[in-house]
């Protein structure tokens, strides 16, 4: 039956209970399954059966409810019908009282700001609908519209505190900071569209001069003026401080395109057309290119290129450049042995080699060669389950090595086909045939040269020794998409080893991501930093991690651990995040637990001698779409119709609730766990408590076992983080908040690197001596989509959503956004509650502070 005859029906009949609960459930529809009418119609006739049936029984909630459907309903359609009943039934019993409010704290207001003059009650832009006693719902008098969990500007918030609040001093003088604060970001928006505005024309007057010291001082965050500075500068030749101030901006907002093009025409004309052309690339202006005669200056060029187009999450690929009489030409390839692309000079020089522990010799390379013609032919990396060896190494035809203290171990890889590579030291002359790209381990204990008739690769000494200042082994373990939060009830079914491993350490049971995918979240662990600080945006863009930040893995490095990316997707080598590591064994897409358990111990095995920090990254425990197939053992159980889903290529973090995914989701746990449990049971075998120090963690969670309609839900944002070993308390699972930005100060305070940076966002947990978070923030920063944040504390959560789109250097507009605020519990109550929205949107405030324009 249709549902408007069925309401209809139940409202002759009363059976109101009934039409409540069917009304609701047409409305908790998805969009696509409403029809317009019939959701308006259905949301009218539940929110007036509501209001009847609150007047009867004094039911709040129930009243509550009932107007805001009908508020929603008049914003839908106008309906003047609907206007004049709520205000009969919300506004005009309370206007005596709003009235005696509004003038009571007019006064005190004056007292606090003299210089902003009020409107009389009459003249009031706005009326205040009062619902409860912590709530009130605004309605503009010039739009006609209720502002329903909506933005307020800042007269509209200070008018409703106005009028809603009563004998409450602190909220009213928060309410006047908040003014203040509205007023100072509306001239910070006129002043940096004043001096944009200004560039464009070329007006670099006196009246410029001063807007843009008054921008300066409003907003030192902010990158127009630094963008102006060096247009004014370009306009009168100083070089110098054009270059300085363009230099400036792009630390600011490396992803902003304007801060590229004035980098570009100031590099022009300093006469570096390779840093010209890379910041070109980037830029809103895509000039024709020119190329520089020189060979040497051509070769540059060509090198800035190819940093500029190569993807920054998929090394060791690059984007070939190729330039003909046809132009210029782009494409997938792999060069093995060769330097990876550096964006920065302050990046380390890595080296693509192939892995190959124990296979076949001089194959892999053939492989490659007859792989890149076929990534040109379809522009798309075809590697599958292809594993990349890449290490920090030089080139040299001839070395001498001398060990010092202890023996050493030498990475050693040919750079050509079966390449003859000679040792030499005393009573020993050895010649060996190589592969090409695959490095070898040498151990030498007595100084030995070794040469070969053309150049080699040879990676960085590995010095065997302990110290007691370190810990034997230090493994940091990163199970993407393990959505903790959604599975913990079942850990003893899904995870009984990591359970009673880590049961005997630290298990955080309210651990969320800074990020709602990869790139940014992994950034975020390995930095301490979220990720508006990392200034990643739209992933892929090319830019380097400044070099004051200090990574994880430098740290580990400089404390003299051997650092070893074990197994990882290799998403932070070519923006620097992961640039600690002297080795890392990659692949993008294949990420299996079984491998990179089995490779952790043959290493340990093989580097027994040295203080090892690893860092294990697998994927198993990630929710994937259609691209990705269906294990046999999910399509053999389930009933046909949950196997054969949408094969939709949607992002893996808009996959919806469904029972195939979560089916496979749970199956891939299970089997990660087992891998875990012979990696933890060698571990306990080999090493003391106080010898090592293991982490888990997750850098999202799944959306698949959502159950709110948020993209940061409690289930995709629900993080692992677990923690055993030396300094690791034995407290089990604690409930205290933690974020994945607080990783980096753990594992500091755990290993013994600093943690007191100011730049740092972490915090460390109380359980580790330092202090309990009173709230986490997780925030979705995506060009090209709206801008999405969640704070969380013990009790609440708040959502925000913004209207418009965050834009490409990764800047996102408050002027227009909805938020909702419910409970952390299985119920997600919705509160309507002004003061505490109010206490969430300053702390939103505050976050998006540097990247808010």
């Amino acid at each position: 039956m249709d549902i408007a005859k069925r309401l209809q029906e139940l409202a002759e009949c009363g059976a109101y209970g009934e039409l409540c609960a069917e009304a609701r459930a047409y409305l908790a529809l998805d969009a696509e399954r409403q029809d317009e009418d019939t959701a308006y119609m259905a949301r009218v006739r539940l929110g007036e059966t509501l209001l009847a049936l609150s007047a009867e029984s004094f039911d709040a909630e129930g009243y509550a409810e009932g107007v805001r459907l009908l508020m929603t309903a008049y914003n839908e359609r106008g309906n003047t019908g609907l206007f004049e009943l709520l205000s009969s039934v919300v506004y005009q019993p309370n206007e005596a009282a709003l009235r005696e409010n509004y003038a009571e704290n007019c006064r005190t207001f004056a007292l606090l700001r003299p210089d902003a003059a009020l409107p009389d009650y009459d003249h009031l832009p706005v009326l205040c609908f009062p619902i409860s006693n912590t709530n009130a719902v605004l309605f503009t008098k010039e739009h006609r519209r209720f502002l329903l969990e909506e933005r307020e500007d800042g007269w509209q918030m200070l008018h409703h505190a106005l009028l809603f609040f009563r004998g409450d001093a602190d909220e009213l003088t928060r309410a006047t900071e908040r003014f203040s604060r509205a007023v100072r970001d509306a001239r910070v928006q006129e002043c940096a569209a004043q001096l944009m505005d200004a560039v464009q024309r070329n007006d670099f007057g006196a009246a410029m001069q001063r807007c843009a010291e008054e921008y300066h001082q409003l907003c030192p965050e902010g990158e127009e003026y630094e963008i102006f500075r060096a247009e004014e500068a370009l306009a009168r030749k100083d070089m110098d401080a054009a270059l300085s101030y363009g230099k400036a901006a792009y630390k600011k907002r490396k992803m902003s395109p304007h801060a590229c093009a004035v980098l570009s025409r100031v590099y022009q004309q300093a006469g570096r057309p390779d840093r010209a052309m890379l910041f070109m690339m980037l830029s809103v202006d895509r000039d024709y290119l020119s190329f520089p005669e020189d060979p040497d200056a051509m070769e540059n060029c060509i090198y800035a290129l190819k940093a500029a187009f190569t993807n920054a999450q998929f090394a060791p690929f690059i984007t070939n450049v190729v330039i003909d009489s046809h132009g210029v030409t782009k494409k997938f390839w792999i060069h093995v042995c060769e330097e990876l692309p550096r964006f920065s000079d302050a990046l380390p020089r890595y080296r693509t080699g192939l892995y190959n522990p124990y296979g076949v010799m001089f194959i892999k390379s053939k492989v490659i060669d007859l792989m890149n013609p076929a990534m040109e032919q379809y522009n798309y990396p075809i590697v599958n389950d292809f594993v990349f060896d890449i290490m920090k190494a030089d080139e040299t035809s001839e070395i001498r090595v001398v060990p010092q203290k202890s023996a050493e171990i030498l990475p050693l890889a040919a750079k050509e086909d079966k390449q003859k590579i000679s040792f030499h030291r005393e009573n020993m002359d050895r010649t060996m045939q190589l592969s090409r790209g695959e490095f070898n381990f040498y151990r030498v204990e007595e100084p030995t040269t070794i040469r070969s008739d053309s150049t080699f690769l040879v990676g960085q000494p590995i010095v065997l020794q302990h110290s007691s200042r370190r810990r034997k082994l230090v493994l940091n373990i990163l199970a993407d998409g393990l959505a903790w939060n959604a599975l913990r009830d079942e850990a003893e079914e899904l995870m009984p080893n990591l359970l009673h491993f880590f049961s005997k350490g630290i298990i955080f049971e309210n651990n969320f991501s800074a990020s709602e995918y990869t790139y940014p979240s992994l950034a975020s662990i390995e930095t301490g930093l979220y990720q508006h600080h990392t200034q990643i945006a739209r992933p892929g863009v090319p830019f380097a991690l400044d070099p004051s930040v200090v990574t994880l893995s430098e740290q580990m490095k400089h404390l003299g651990y051997y650092c070893t990316n074990i197994q990882g997707d290799a998403q932070g080598i070519y923006n620097g995040v992961t640039r600690g590591y002297d080795r890392l064994i990659v692949n993008h897409w294949m990420l299996h637990a079984a491998d990179g358990v089995e490779r952790t111990i043959c290493h340990l095995q093989t580097f027994n001698e040295c203080d090892n920090f690893l860092f294990l990254h697998f994927a198993d425990t990630h929710p994937y779409n259609a691209d990705v197939s269906t294990p046999p053992n999910a399509s053999t159980h389930l009933p046909l119709a949950d196997v054969l889903q949408s094969q939709d290529l949607v992002a893996s973090v808009f996959l919806k609730n469904n029972p195939l995914s979560q089916y496979v989701n749970r199956y891939e746990v299970q089997a990660s766990d087992r891998q875990l449990g012979y990696l933890f049971d060698y571990i306990t075998a080999h090493y003391d408590d106080d010898e090592y120090v293991v982490l888990l963690y997750s850098d999202h969670g799944a959306p698949v076992y959502a159950r709110s309609p948020y993209l940061l839900s409690e289930e995709q944002t629900g993080a692992a983080l677990m923690a055993r070993g030396a300094g690791v308390p034995a407290r089990g699972r604690v409930d205290e908040l933690t974020s994945t930005v607080d990783i980096y100060k753990i594992l500091g305070k755990l290993a013994g690197y600093p943690i007191d940076a100011p730049y740092l966002d972490g915090n460390l947990p109380a359980v580790f001596g330092g202090q309990r978070r009173a709230y986490t923030v997780s925030n979705s920063i995506y060009p090209g989509q709206t801008y999405k944040i969640c704070v969380r504390t013990e009790q609440h959560a708040f959502h925000l959503e913004t209207t418009e789109f965050t834009r490409e250097d990764g800047t996102v507009s408050l002027d227009s956004y909805t938020y909702h605020i419910h409970e952390r519990n299985d119920d997600y109550r919705e509160i309507f509650d002004d003061a505490l929205a109010r206490q969430f949107l300053d702390i939103v405030w505050n976050y998006t502070k540097s990247f808010r324009r």
